[in-house]
């Protein structure tokens, strides 16, 4: 089968035929074509059988009959090639009657007849296409007589086009040399993904994307395959259902392979692809091992060179890689037939794979011999290494398929396991496997061991409640960790000194051990402990409020660390957590549920941790999923939302400092900017106490005064801001600072001092990637931003993206109210009279009189009821 859509019908001995009709003309290779028609000289195409080969020529060359000449040859009757070639040209119609009469078909002398037929075809005035569709069916005798002579004959005029199923068939030789032959290869035949899809759709076969995905990798687009894969999902395809093994599940597939590609190889051919159909990709000494073949590496190099059915790689080419699905079918074949042997083999690799240095290679091996005292003995000598290099997932599962009376065993097995639990946010499981360390602890236990264990325990310490007494920091010190042989212990050592360095707000001291041990993982060639690197410096950045550094930082670790690791290790909550957090600060709260819902569901057993890293994280997710809820304009439960995240956070969790920052300063302006003084205050006790002397706390203090006009005693409590002795924790709490500033400048009719303030803002926002206290800013702030629209400068996009978040709808256009007036409004639903309502707020009588007329007027009311309605429809009242 050389086509797309069956067995082959044109294989007779040998078939003269002007240009066939493509036997499935339903995926145009229009690509292809058009490659081949700007060809002006030899054409040579060559690939295994199914690969398209007879169906590209077709959908080339079947408008254009008139001067073509084909024929196709038959593997069971080697007939002679120039006989062949002269009953194609006679029935070819761009050849005049008689010009061929020279030529009986016995002629042997190639170079003469040649000559003499350039001369006749050159009278005639014809100009030939010449189409030799399987030549390897030929004599090798045969080939080597005429092929060269028909590539390189002056003034022949033809243009030769050739295809074959092997590489030795044919010799470009002189031609390719000097560029008069265009030349394509299984890989150039190929069915992209694109065209793959392309194909499903026409053949009405229904496939998910996961599974076109799947298909493509198990064919390697071999058009053939992927023809009979579709057609026998044709009537019970499901989207949602896995693909299989197309190899061992298809048995039309299975007796294509059979019949077209490996009943043509010998006995040693097939012995070695069977043997080595367990490894993905082998050298020669490994070949020579599994299969027991001292040519083995011959026979593969053959079958790259000759067969197309094997790729070389690797420096010199020394690596070859079998075509997927012919490794697949051989390694089905062996597990239907022969699954002791299938076992043996799988050992016979994981013990080459240890040997050369390849660990999760041997690890891969040794699972799929489901020899257990073979994956603890890997384990036991290169888990921490797997583990220091990305193979959490393996390690995992390795793991997993151990009995517990062997893990029980083994102490180093244990705390192996304890540290990929670790690393997958799974610290329940991590200290049930380090009790069963200690339970079988031995006072001599080696040093490489020891270090092991209390990288471990350094590690569990920050998701347990009592992390501030154990002082990881110290037990890492005192292993000697820094100080290891081994490169990543130490660099895993410098990631705890970070965490520590964090945990006590020491963001310098974090950002340098930080850059240290990514300096150092680049040394060691560890990309995976350079993403995880990549990963602190985000997190310490992120936890200063610098936004910007934060997502760059993100980026890289993302680049870095494998999409495995990403998915399931260390990387994905808390790279959903700091999206999450981007996006919300970023005014896109849209995006900061879907991160901060992707963020809770990968917590694992971190979400039910009420102390340490679980706890934080849970909280900062709660606020995220709070704060977005309110910028989306859902009001009815974000403040409940805040206030649950606040109270998660204790005085002894882990980066309580910078969160309860960031809690008391969101909660705050989010309780005045919905009149809800009472949790306001509440909000300010509790910041009181957590959050002394920092400019977090002045912030606060000088909101409320700043909200009832009171506008000196504001700018009282702002001053140790701008004195230096109260900084704030966080560098995106300055834009909370400018946004009262401008508002209390705007109000009190100083509008070029306000203006000034705004670009100020606007420049540190941009600088941090931080614009939500902007995007929130009072309605005042706002028509400044949009009266001084195009004197912005640098940052002038960035404020029309301010303006235009305002505009979407209604409730972003409710009219701006202060906080005392907010206050006067939330007791209008009730039934409460005028001189209560003044009683309630301590106010006179006539002021909450003034308030209430002020509120009907910018509300358009005309009577409470309609101030009330006024109020819910423009989000004032939640």
């Amino acid at each position: 089968m050389d086509d797309q859509g069956g067995t082959r019908p044109d294989l007779l001995s040998p078939q003269l035929i002007a240009v066939p009709r493509p036997p499935l003309d339903l995926l145009a290779r229009s690509r292809l074509v058009a490659k081949l028609h700007a060809a002006t000289d030899a054409v040579l195409l060559c690939a295994p059988a199914g690969y398209g080969k007879t169906v590209l020529l077709s959908q080339w060359l079947h408008g254009r009959k008139h001067n073509v000449a084909w024929l196709t040859a038959d593997g069971h009757h080697k007939a002679e090639l120039w006989p062949a070639i002269l009953h194609a040209l006679h029935r070819c119609p761009a050849i005049p009657p008689g010009t061929l009469s020279l030529f009986s078909g016995a002629e042997d002398n190639a170079p003469d007849v040649l000559e003499l037929l350039a001369g006749q075809l050159n009278a005639a005035g014809s100009s030939i296409r010449l189409v030799i569709d399987g030549v390897d069916n030929f004599s090798h005798h045969e080939r080597d007589r005429w092929i060269p002579g028909l590539l390189n004959q002056a003034g022949l005029p033809i243009q030769l086009i050739l295809a074959t199923r092997s590489n030795a068939a044919v010799d470009p030789g002189r031609a390719r040399l000097n560029g008069r032959i265009v030349e394509l290869h299984s890989s150039d035949l190929a069915f992209s993904l694109d065209e793959l899809n392309a194909l499903a759709a026409r053949t009405l076969t229904l496939l998910g994307m996961h599974q076109l995905g799947e298909l493509f990798k198990q064919t390697a687009g071999w058009p053939a395959a992927v023809v009979l894969a579709l057609r026998s999902l044709r009537a019970s395809a499901d989207p949602r259902t896995p693909l299989g093994d197309l190899a061992a599940n298809n048995r039309e597939l299975a007796e294509y392979l059979d019949h077209e590609i490996l009943r043509t190889l010998s006995h040693e051919q097939h012995n070695v692809l069977s043997s080595t159909s367990v490894c993905r990709t082998v050298v020669a000494a490994q070949a020579h091992a599994l299969s027991g073949h001292r040519n083995a590496g011959s026979i593969l190099s053959c079958l790259a060179d000759d067969c197309d059915l094997v790729e070389s790689a690797g420096n010199g080419r020394t690596a070859f890689l079998v075509r997927p699905l012919i490794r697949a079918h051989f390694r089905a074949e062996l597990a239907r037939k022969d699954p002791d042997e299938l076992i043996r083999l799988n050992r016979i690799a994981a013990h080459w794979h240890e040997a050369a240095g390849q660990p999760e290679a041997a690890l891969r091996h040794a699972m799929d011999s489901g020899d257990n005292q073979l994956i603890g003995t890997i384990l036991e000598q290169h888990g921490a290494a797997l583990l220091g290099t990305g193979g959490v997932q393996r390690v995992r599962r390795a793991i997993t398929m151990l009995p517990e009376s062997v893990l029980a065993a083994s102490p180093r097995l244990c705390v192996v396991a304890a540290l990929a639990h670790v690393e997958s946010r799974q610290p329940t499981t991590a200290a049930r496997y380090l009790a069963a360390a200690h339970r079988n602890w031995s006072n001599d236990a080696p040093s490489d061991l020891c270090e092991l264990r209390a990288l471990a325990e350094a590690r569990l310490s920050w998701f347990s409640g009592g992390w501030e007494t154990q002082d990881p920091q110290a037990a890492v010190d005192d292993a000697a960790l820094p100080l290891s042989g081994q490169s990543e212990m130490r660099i895993e050592a410098r990631m705890v000194s970070v965490t520590a360095a964090l945990a006590e707000g020491q963001y310098g001291t974090a950002e340098q051990e930080a850059t240290a041990a990514l300096i150092d993982a680049a040394e060691a060639g560890n990309t995976y402990l350079a993403g995880k690197a990549y990963l602190k410096l985000a997190a310490t950045s992120s936890l200063q409020g610098q936004l910007r550094r934060a997502n760059e930082y993100l980026r890289q670790a993302e680049e870095k660390l494998p999409a495995y690791v990403w998915t399931s290790g260390a990387g994905r909550s808390v790279g959903a957590l700091m999206h999450a957090s981007s996006a919300l600060l970023g005014a896109e709260p849209a995006a900061a549920l879907t991160f901060a819902a992707e963020g809770t569901a990968e917590l694992g057993q971190l979400g039910s941790s009420p102390k340490g890293v679980g706890a934080t994280m849970r909280a900062t997710l709660e606020l995220i999923t709070a704060c977005a809820h309110l910028d989306t304009g859902d009001r009815r439960h974000a403040l409940d939302g805040m206030r649950q995240a606040r109270l998660r956070i204790g005085r002894d969790n882990l980066f309580a400092r910078p969160m309860a920052a960031c809690i008391a300063v969101v909660e705050h302006t989010a309780a005045l900017g919905l009149g809800h003084a009472e949790r306001a205050r509440e909000v300010l006790e509790w910041a009181e106490e957590r959050l002394p002397g920092t400019g977090e706390l002045c912030l606060l203090r000088a909101q409320g005064p700043a909200g009832i006009s009171r506008f000196e005693a504001a700018t009282d409590r702002l001053r140790p801001l701008h004195a230096d002795p109260a900084m704030p924790v966080l560098e995106w709490t300055w834009l909370h600072v400018a946004v009262l500033e401008c508002s209390m400048a705007i109000r009190t009719g100083r509008r070029t001092l306000a203006g000034k303030i705004l670009d100020e803002a606007l420049l540190k926002a941009d600088e941090l990637g931080v614009i939500r206290p902007l995007a929130i800013a009072p309605q005042e702030v706002i028509d400044l931003l949009m009266e001084r629209a195009g004197t912005h400068g640098p940052q002038e996009a960035l404020a029309q993206r301010l303006i235009a978040l305002r505009r979407p709808d209604d409730a972003r256009r409710a009219p701006s109210l202060t906080p005392r007036e907010r206050e006067v409004l939330t007791l209008l639903p009730s039934h409460l009279s005028q001189d209560q309502m003044a009683a309630e707020l301590h106010l006179s009588v006539n002021t909450v009189k003034t308030h209430i007329r002020i509120i009907y007027s910018k509300l358009g009311a005309g009577s409470r009821h309609d101030a009330v309605a006024a109020a819910y429809k423009f989000g004032h009242l939640p």
